[in-house]
Protein backbone atom coordinates (compact mmCIF):
# COMPACT_ATOMS: atom_id res chain seq x y z
CA UNK A 1 0.00 0.00 0.00
CA UNK A 2 1.37 3.44 -0.45
CA UNK A 3 0.06 6.03 2.21
CA UNK A 4 0.71 9.63 1.85
CA UNK A 5 0.35 10.93 5.41
CA UNK A 6 1.06 15.21 6.63
CA UNK A 7 0.20 17.09 9.55
CA UNK A 8 -3.13 17.66 8.91
CA UNK A 9 -4.71 14.13 7.75
CA UNK A 10 -4.40 11.33 4.78
CA UNK A 11 -4.28 12.69 1.55
CA UNK A 12 -3.85 9.82 -0.49
CA UNK A 13 -4.57 5.90 0.06
CA UNK A 14 -4.01 3.73 -2.83
CA UNK A 15 -3.53 0.19 -2.16
CA UNK A 16 -1.88 -2.64 -5.06
CA UNK A 17 -3.16 -5.95 -5.56
CA UNK A 18 -1.37 -7.72 -2.04
CA UNK A 19 -3.02 -5.05 -0.14
CA UNK A 20 -4.63 -6.61 2.61
CA UNK A 21 -8.11 -6.34 4.86
CA UNK A 22 -6.72 -4.51 7.34
CA UNK A 23 -5.30 -0.70 6.95
CA UNK A 24 -3.84 0.69 9.90
CA UNK A 25 -3.46 4.24 10.26
CA UNK A 26 -2.71 4.49 14.24
CA UNK A 27 -0.81 7.50 15.96
CA UNK A 28 0.27 8.89 13.07
CA UNK A 29 -1.06 12.84 14.24
CA UNK A 30 -3.74 12.72 11.92
CA UNK A 31 -6.39 15.13 12.49
CA UNK A 32 -8.98 14.07 9.50
CA UNK A 33 -9.32 12.08 6.82
CA UNK A 34 -9.24 14.12 3.32
CA UNK A 35 -12.46 13.85 0.94
CA UNK A 36 -10.37 11.71 -1.72
CA UNK A 37 -9.59 9.08 1.26
CA UNK A 38 -10.68 5.56 -0.18
CA UNK A 39 -10.28 2.04 1.28
CA UNK A 40 -9.78 -0.68 -1.47
CA UNK A 41 -12.79 -3.01 -1.95
CA UNK A 42 -10.87 -5.90 0.14
CA UNK A 43 -10.30 -3.57 3.03
CA UNK A 44 -12.82 -4.72 6.09
CA UNK A 45 -10.92 -3.02 8.71
CA UNK A 46 -10.04 0.75 9.16
CA UNK A 47 -7.99 1.50 12.25
CA UNK A 48 -7.65 5.33 13.06
CA UNK A 49 -6.53 5.07 17.36
CA UNK A 50 -4.61 7.18 19.35
CA UNK A 51 -4.47 10.65 16.35
CA UNK A 52 -6.12 13.52 16.96
CA UNK A 53 -9.69 13.52 14.53
CA UNK A 54 -11.73 15.95 15.44
CA UNK A 55 -14.68 14.87 12.73
CA UNK A 56 -14.98 11.69 10.72
CA UNK A 57 -16.37 12.81 7.11
CA UNK A 58 -15.92 10.83 3.75
CA UNK A 59 -16.78 7.37 5.77
CA UNK A 60 -19.02 6.65 2.82
CA UNK A 61 -16.48 5.87 0.47
CA UNK A 62 -15.50 2.75 1.86
CA UNK A 63 -18.35 0.58 1.88
CA UNK A 64 -16.86 -2.51 2.64
CA UNK A 65 -15.71 -1.90 5.94
CA UNK A 66 -17.45 -4.26 8.75
CA UNK A 67 -15.06 -2.97 11.52
CA UNK A 68 -14.30 1.05 12.37
CA UNK A 69 -12.31 2.37 14.97
CA UNK A 70 -11.34 5.74 15.89
CA UNK A 71 -10.40 5.02 19.67
CA UNK A 72 -8.30 8.22 21.64
CA UNK A 73 -8.43 10.93 19.44
CA UNK A 74 -10.58 14.00 20.38
CA UNK A 75 -14.10 13.08 17.86
CA UNK A 76 -17.13 15.17 18.13
CA UNK A 77 -18.84 14.41 14.87
CA UNK A 78 -19.19 10.93 12.70
CA UNK A 79 -20.60 11.90 8.80
CA UNK A 80 -21.77 8.81 6.73
CA UNK A 81 -21.57 6.34 9.35
CA UNK A 82 -25.34 5.17 7.91
CA UNK A 83 -24.16 4.45 4.78
CA UNK A 84 -21.56 2.06 6.37
CA UNK A 85 -24.15 -1.15 5.43
CA UNK A 86 -21.93 -3.64 6.10
CA UNK A 87 -20.36 -2.17 9.37
CA UNK A 88 -20.56 -4.46 12.71
CA UNK A 89 -18.20 -2.79 14.85
CA UNK A 90 -17.55 0.63 15.27
CA UNK A 91 -14.91 1.63 18.60
CA UNK A 92 -15.30 5.00 19.76
CA UNK A 93 -14.16 5.12 23.32
CA UNK A 94 -12.32 8.06 24.52
CA UNK A 95 -13.73 10.71 23.15
CA UNK A 96 -16.28 13.58 22.93
CA UNK A 97 -19.03 12.77 20.36
CA UNK A 98 -21.69 14.79 20.24
CA UNK A 99 -22.92 13.59 16.83
CA UNK A 100 -23.35 10.43 14.62
CA UNK A 101 -25.20 11.20 11.14
CA UNK A 102 -27.70 8.40 11.53
CA UNK A 103 -27.76 7.43 14.80
CA UNK A 104 -29.71 9.09 17.92
CA UNK A 105 -27.32 10.13 20.98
Amino acid sequence: AVVRVDRMGVSDLQFDRNAGPVVDLSARGMQKLEPSFTCSEDTHTLILDGNNIMKLDHLERSPGLQQLSVASNRLVRMMGVSRLTELRVLNLPNNSIGYIEGCPL
